[in-house]
């Protein structure tokens, strides 16, 4: 080799990335080879050695130059491999389109839940310093209650005692009347003056209320939401001042709140300070309602501000005969917000990595199927000099290239959608409607986007790179020990795809016997035509001092309803049912079976009814009798309980004629508490048992309830001081038709009384369900999706093993082998794969649906049926994808093939 050759062999030397070292020793034994070359034609070894050193100087300085020019050389070599890969995949444009969609499904999906797990559990509160805020409760744990509000005085005292808040704030829901013009009910709530500052929120036009303005006489004030604001008073800045009418009452206005404001429920309106007159029932140690928010103290964690909290619940059980029993409890703010949707949404996002774990798979096994076309090209490369390093490289660039227009087409699908969910998302799922791809949402499809270029990039292009050069340059060459490698490759990808997707066909299967099983629960009603819409009698009207107006109000509004064309019945009732919504709990003394202690006194959910409501809702007696026309406050006060009341209470007695009252004992209750010493709590005669009906949805069993005629309303006055009720109306047709005619009816009495929460039984029993089939419809189709895949996994390999063995096909057909035959052959092998992977499949599916327990009803997360019926799902459909593959081997011509051979 001459010094013209040896400068050639350099540069392709350093192009193809050969360290220094290699250049050096490459040097070195060209200059051996010069010397001992210039002694051979005469010259001293001295001489030759001062001849080569020369050439060498030369030779090394364009080394040198070489070396220098590879720290810019890489952005040019990167350029050139993805021309050269853009030009491959529109040489292949069919594969490219496959690939590219097959990773753009599950990079889109991955997106799309992921923005709503962002929106919903990992992006900060819009309030100052977020992470500070602590939602704070009570609770009665040896009643079986968990969770409930703060009564006024407690609250008051964990602001006053505590050592971990720099300040705490309460609040309340409560609907609002807004009259003075076109009548209009909207959700309002009741707030402590230190709320606002507590989050670090202003107003956007004029203030929020102060501390002054939160005692009784100086509390008419109000703050509008900004939606209100531009319905009612077109957005006019002078409003600040105006004054507006709020449950028959004026209340000036004085602020404006922000358009992206929301706290507590989306669809509050207005605020208004929760304010109390001195002797207000509502404002007892009796009344737990009102929920309350803190800010911890810089260094204070939730650990040692919970034992702060308990701590003043135990001192408030020493000085209050009434807190006996009560502890109290906390969170951060943002887990109180999203509840119990965090499992769910962990549980989707999981799902959804699963189905882009096997598109990264399937595209790995595209990639290997296109393998067989490119031996020849990629060892004419390496024996040309290319490094396996060098043709890794290539390899991971058509897989960037592949990746990144996936992603493209992934966010393009994510922004679709992010509409749809926000759009037909579940209501009961907090800050649903507010998620949006963002930055952090960007940056996660760009981290997903790069792991799947890794996951089915590396394994292709390690297998491709160790082609055998002398096989592949062969003509027609392949080496049949690479085939076989590459075979047991597939093979193992494709038992993964099998296996992932049998995992998720069987979670999906498992939430769809929850929600048969949620269907066929008995809610305890007939919901087929029946209307709903609640009522809220405003107190400046309707005063609790005068608890007659408001029973008058309803007594005469029901007979108006029943005589509207088309009903057949018409009721009230202080609680709908499914939704529980105005349910109070209260204590329960059976007459005869007082407790001794206040901690012993059980709890009854309190309902006021009126008479016709077991035949608006369709529910069953039991025994005795129900409520009548003639159950007035002049009358023996009288109540019916439920069978689980029965059950509970009663359980081997008759419970007809049994004096009961919702109150603990008076030997109980402390003596200055009582108007008068010889104070007893007026008892009622249990005239009637009913069915039970499920007022707290149908994941939950029924609860002991006690029911009071509206009539007599509390035994305390004698007379119903219910203002609040929901209306049922049972109709022989549509109950929508009869929207028009019962708002007429409720506002014949009162033209100002608005009715709201307008809405048929049969929808709030559907929407009561749309968790679950949110749930269902994501997972299935993560399920249907994992399922296609591994059907087009299985394809591929079954085509490509069909490919590898048509010489020896062509040969068992020409020796007398039958269409049977050859079948048997190839599915032979899929339903091998099948089995291994339906096999592993059950094994994960047996630890990983122990993680869907909490959003299961009815059925075990290990459920036999549905396991069985999930794997032969998904044997029958990687059957019938390798069918297709099997025919066309079955037809094949042995003569041509073995002329091709």
């Amino acid at each position: 080799m001459n010094w013209n050759d040896l400068l050639l062999r350099m540069k392709a030397l350093v192009f193809h990335r050969r360290t220094e070292r290699e250049l050096d020793e490459e040097l070195e034994a060209h200059l051996d080879l010069q010397i001992e070359h210039g002694v051979r034609h005469g010259l001293s070894r001295e001489e030759a050695r001062r001849a080569a050193l020369t050439a060498f100087g030369n030779a090394a300085r364009v080394a040198e130059e070489c070396r220098d020019q590879r720290g810019t050389r890489w952005l040019e070599d990167f350029t050139k491999d993805l021309q050269y890969a853009f030009r491959q995949f529109l040489k292949q444009k069919s594969f490219f389109a496959v690939a590219a969609v097959t990773l753009a499904l599950g990079i889109g999906a991955n997106t799309a839940i992921f923005s709503a797990v962002n929106g919903v559990l990992l992006r900060p509160l819009a309030y100052h310093d977020p992470d500070r805020l602590a939602s704070i409760w009570c609770a009665l744990p040896s009643r079986g209650v968990p969770r409930m509000g703060f009564a006024l005085p407690d609250l008051r005292a964990v602001a006053g005692r505590n050592h971990s808040f720099v300040s705490v704030a309460g609040y309340y829901f409560g609907d609002i009347n807004i009259t003075g013009g076109t009548p209009e009910r909207v959700l309002g709530l009741y707030a402590s003056a230190g709320l606002f500052p507590l989050l670090g929120v202003n107003a956007s036009l004029g203030r929020t209320f102060s501390q002054s303005e939160e005692l009784f006489g100086s509390h008419h004030v109000v703050v509008l939401s900004h939606g209100l604001w531009m319905r009612r008073f077109g957005a006019r800045p002078g409003a600040i001042g105006e004054t507006i009418r709020l449950n028959s009452e004026l209340f000036n206005i004085i602020g404006v709140m922000p358009p992206d404001f929301h706290f507590a429920n989306s669809d509050v309106q207005l605020w208004t300070p929760m304010s109390f007159a001195a002797k207000d029932d509502m404002a007892t140690r009796d009344n737990h309602f009102i929920n309350a928010v803190a800010r911890l103290k810089p260094g204070m964690s939730i650990a040692q501000s919970r034992t702060d909290l308990q701590a003043i619940a135990r001192d408030l059980q020493h000085e209050f005969n009434e807190n006996t029993g009560l502890d109290m409890n906390l969170s951060d703010y943002l887990t109180s917000v999203v509840g119990d949707v965090r499992p769910a949404l962990w549980i989707l996002l999981a799902a959804v990595g699963v189905v882009l774990l096997i598109a990264c798979v399937n595209v790995a096994n595209l990639l290997l199927s296109r393998a067989s076309s490119r031996l020849r090209e990629l060892s004419i490369r390496t024996a040309l000099g290319a490094g396996h390093g060098r043709l890794v490289r290539q390899l991971l660039t058509e897989a960037a290239l592949l990746g990144g227009v996936a992603a493209c087409l992934g966010i393009t699908l994510a922004v679709w959608l992010v509409v749809l969910i926000r759009k037909f998302g579940p209501a009961e799922i907090p800050r649903l409607r507010t998620i949006q791809i963002d930055i952090h949402v960007m940056l996660f499809t760009a981290a997903l986007t790069m792991v799947s270029v890794v996951l089915f990039g590396v394994a292709p292009a390690l297998d491709l790179a160790r082609v055998q050069v002398s096989e592949a340059l062969k003509e027609g060459g392949r080496s049949l020990t690479a085939g076989a490698r590459t075979g047991r490759f597939r093979d193992i990808l494709v038992i993964a795809e099998i296996t992932l997707s049998l995992v998720l066909v069987i979670g999906a299967g498992l939430l769809v016997r929850t929600l048969q099983h949620l269907q066929h629960v008995d809610p305890g009603f007939h919901p087929d035509h029946v209307l709903t819409m609640s009522v809220s009698l405003p107190a400046a009207k309707y005063p609790e001092s005068e608890p007659a107006k408001a029973a008058r109000f309803y007594d005469q509004l029901m007979p108006l309803l029943e005589q509207i064309p088309g009903v057949k019945a018409a009721a009230g009732n202080t609680a709908l049912p499914i939704a529980d919504w105005g349910g109070w709990g209260k204590y329960f003394t059976v007459e005869n079976h007082p407790a001794s202690r206040l901690a012993d006194v059980p709890m009854i959910q309190y309902r006021e009814v009126t008479p016709h409501y077991l035949r608006a809702l369709g529910i069953p007696l039991i025994q005795g009798r129900f409520f009548s026309d003639e159950d007035t406050g002049a009358r023996p006060l009288v109540a019916v309980i439920n069978e689980s009341a029965r059950r509970r209470f009663f359980p081997n007695e008759n419970p007809i004629g049994k004096l009961v009252h919702p109150g603990p004992p008076e030997s109980t209750i402390q003596k200055n508490l009582l108007p008068s010493p010889d104070f007893r709590i007026p008892r009622l005669t249990i005239v009637g048992v009913i069915g039970d009906v499920r007022h707290a949805g149908l994941w939950n069993p029924p609860q002991p309830e006690l029911f009071v005629a509206h009539l007599q309303g509390t035994v305390k006055d004698n007379e119903s001081s219910s203002t609040h009720m929901y209306l049922v109306i049972r109709t022989d047709s549509d109950p929508l038709r009869f929207v028009r005619a019962a708002r007429a009816a409720v506002q014949s009495l009162d033209p100002d009384q608005p009715v709201g929460d307008i809405a048929s039984m049969d929808q709030r029993l559907d929407d009561s369900l749309s968790g679950e089939r949110f749930r269902l419809f994501l997972f299935s189709a993560f399920a249907l999706l994992a399922l296609f895949l591994a059907a087009v996994g299985v394809y591929s390999v079954m085509s490509y093993s069909v490919r590898l063995r048509m010489h020896e096909i062509g040969i068992r057909m020409a020796l007398g082998a039958g269409v049977p035959d050859v079948l048997t052959i190839i599915l032979r092998h899929a339903l091998k794969l099948a089995m291994i992977g339906v096999l592993a499949g059950v094994a994960l599916g047996l630890g990983a649906t122990r993680l869907m327990s909490t959003l299961l009803f009815g059925v075990t997360p290990n459920d036999g049926l549905t396991f069985l019926g999930a794997s032969l799902i998904s044997i029958l459909v990687i059957a019938a994808a390798s069918l297709v593959p099997s025919l066309r081997a079955a037809r094949t011509d042995p003569l041509r093939v073995l002329r091709a051979e």
